[in-house]
């Protein structure tokens, strides 16, 4: 199981629900976040650029294909397109029932 968590300019956040809902995720966590890179020759009012950050629970065979569907919708080549962070996780408890593992992801 993995935790994925990716930083993506906000407007490339419909496209890239829509191909992950048909990846087949089991669901997302989606908040408006802000934030700089490398790139800092901005004035400090403009500093902290709106983004959106994703957050996914899945399970080891569906890594690739979640990585694939956000890099194809998100990615164009220019600064500021964000970030792709791949967690080990070593466990997930669905609250409402109780089940674990790949069974609380899916």
């Amino acid at each position: 199981m993995k935790k994925i968590e990716c930083i993506i300019r906000a407007e490339k956040l419909k496209d890239v629900t829509d191909a992950l809902r048909k990846a087949g995720i089991g669901g997302m966590t989606v908040s408006e976040v802000r934030g700089f890179g490398v790139q800092t020759t901005r004035p400090d009012s403009f500093l902290f650029v709106h983004k959106a950050k994703i957050e996914i629970y899945a399970v080891d065979s569906q890594v690739k294909e979640i990585i694939s569907a956000i890099l194809m919708h998100c990615q164009t080549g220019k600064m500021g397109d964000g970030k792709i962070a791949v967690i080990p996780l070593d466990d997930c408890v669905r609250v409402r029932t109780g089940e674990r593992k790949n069974k609380a992801i899916l």
